[in-house]
């Protein structure tokens, strides 16, 4: 799997850059800028194997509010963001996140590099009222997002997602997308009490890490209201992949899924 990981690095590096539609892309007169901004995430985890599936198992990301800036300096991109304390589902857990992602490319190829980490999950309580803090458990992941954007003469996937450039008239585009991807769970002082089920609690306190790639595809839409002034940016994609298991007996690929969705606005 890993051997066409070295051809998707080296072919989006390689692109000049494309002509775009005038009536559509307009560059900024000052391409260089900085920009803060706002959002809210939202992640669960569900376990299950092949044969079962833990139904009343679920972990929470404790998710809240974040704050990010980010910097735009010719053909580079960094984004940089934390959370917003007093706004997680579970304002008295601890609870840490940091996001850092750079982006750069052509206008048919965005290459965007990226790390991500959190710490400290939430335990759904069964009335649905409430979580337990489920602490010392860390979450790290690092990979590598490769877009290709089909229409990208009249799209501007850079208007989209860091507004540095000018989307003129709304446009849309198919776009394919592959992530190579290494994550891991350290869980520092694993704790039995804490998880009812074994497969859960085995899995977690072996500390597993692994490596996937996926291939996705998706579509997004620029939508441009108030004479230029003002961008809708919806996006879906979902693809499937393969995962391979690095600090366990398991020398087997299984099967990877990803559907995602998003909107950015300004």
């Amino acid at each position: 799997m890993w051997r066409y990981l070295l051809l998707l690095l080296t072919i989006p590096t390689t692109l000049y850059a494309q002509k775009t539609d005038s009536a559509y892309i307009q560059s900024f007169a000052r391409k260089n800028m900085v920009e803060l901004y706002g959002g809210t995430y939202s992640t669960t985890f569900k376990f299950r194997t092949h044969r079962r599936r833990q139904s009343n198992y679920k972990l929470a990301v404790n998710s809240s509010g974040y704050l990010g800036g980010d910097v735009s300096y010719k053909w580079l991109y960094l984004q940089y963001s934390v959370n917003l304390p007093g706004t997680e589902l579970d304002n008295k857990a601890r609870y840490h996140y940091r996001l850092v992602r750079m982006q750069f490319g052509s206008h048919a190829v965005s290459v965007e590099p990226f790390y991500n980490a959190y710490n400290g999950l939430l335990i759904p309580e069964h009335d649905h009222k409430g979580y337990e803090a489920f602490q010392g458990i860390d979450f790290t992941n690092a990979g590598l997002d490769i877009y290709y954007y089909i229409n990208h003469k009249k799209y501007s996937y850079k208007a989209a997602s860091s507004f540095s450039e000018q989307q003129l008239q709304s446009a849309g585009s198919l776009f394919m997308v592959a992530t190579p991807l290494w994550h891991q769970i350290r869980w520092k002082k694993p704790t039995p009490h804490l998880i009812s089920d074994s497969l859960t609690y085995n899995l977690l306190s072996s500390n597993p890490s692994w490596l996937s790639l996926v291939f996705k595809g998706g579509y997004t839409y620029n939508i441009v209201t108030g004479n230029h002034k003002w961008m809708i940016a919806p996006a879906v994609v979902m693809g499937a992949g393969a995962l391979h298991e690095l600090n366990t007996k398991n020398t087997g690929l299984q099967t990877v899924t990803d559907i995602q969705g998003w909107i950015n606005a300004g």
